[in-house]
């Protein structure tokens, strides 16, 4: 497909509608590379990158989900600083999207509980860990209990990992996409807010 046949190529009012159409695909397509994203926090030093699961991805919400152990450090960090930074590249279709926004902390609540309830075993059996994630272990170790290790975990003593389980929800209010092109690159910037969205060209 050459550049002409995307219609966003100059068009800035149809970006938005591919941001979140990929989204939204990588929260229920595995080989989608938008569902693994690099997610950037204020640490106590610095920033501080890693890459997390797309959970959700809610156009009408401007918002972002993904999940973590409430014992993580990211938890501390959102509280101190919760200013995110989300970067997502398709190499198929050459986007790369960047997103800033205001992330927010859910446990123990009705989004936590109805989250949990869709929530498979072998992703809940991440939350069985006796241990926080970072903790630091004189022999190589998942966390997991030893009962757990390599097998299956009845979904009735998967519930205990709820007591560990949050989800961060993160407002987006700005995206940035690039659009790789042998004919000339793309970029725009756009705005977003709770009555609509604006974007504008920049160079790239």
């Amino acid at each position: 497909m050459n550049n002409s046949e995307h219609g966003f190529y100059n068009n800035k009012d149809l970006i938005l509608d591919e941001i979140w159409a990929l989204l939204t695909k990588g929260v229920t397509d595995r080989s989608e590379d938008f569902r693994l994203p690099v997610v950037v926090l204020n640490s106590h030093s610095g920033p501080d990158a890693r890459i997390v699961v797309l959970r959700g991805a809610f156009q009408e919400r401007n918002t972002l989900r993904f999940h973590t152990d409430i014992r993580s450090e990211k938890i501390e960090f959102i509280k101190n600083n919760n200013e995110i930074y989300f970067l997502f590249y398709n190499k198929e279709r050459k986007i790369q999207v960047r997103a800033a926004g205001n992330a927010t902390i859910h446990y123990k609540n009705k989004t936590t509980e109805e989250a949990w309830k869709k929530t498979q075993v072998i992703s809940r059996k991440c939350y069985l860990a006796s241990n926080a994630p970072g903790t630091r272990s004189e022999i190589p170790t998942s966390g997991i209990p030893e009962q757990y290790e390599g097998k299956n975990v009845p979904i009735e003593e998967s519930e205990v990992g709820y007591e560990n389980f949050s989800i961060i929800e993160s407002k987006i209010h700005t995206f940035e996409w690039l659009y790789l092109a042998s004919k000339g690159h793309r970029r725009a910037k756009i705005k977003l807010t709770d009555h609509g969205s604006e974007a504008t060209w920049v160079t790239p």
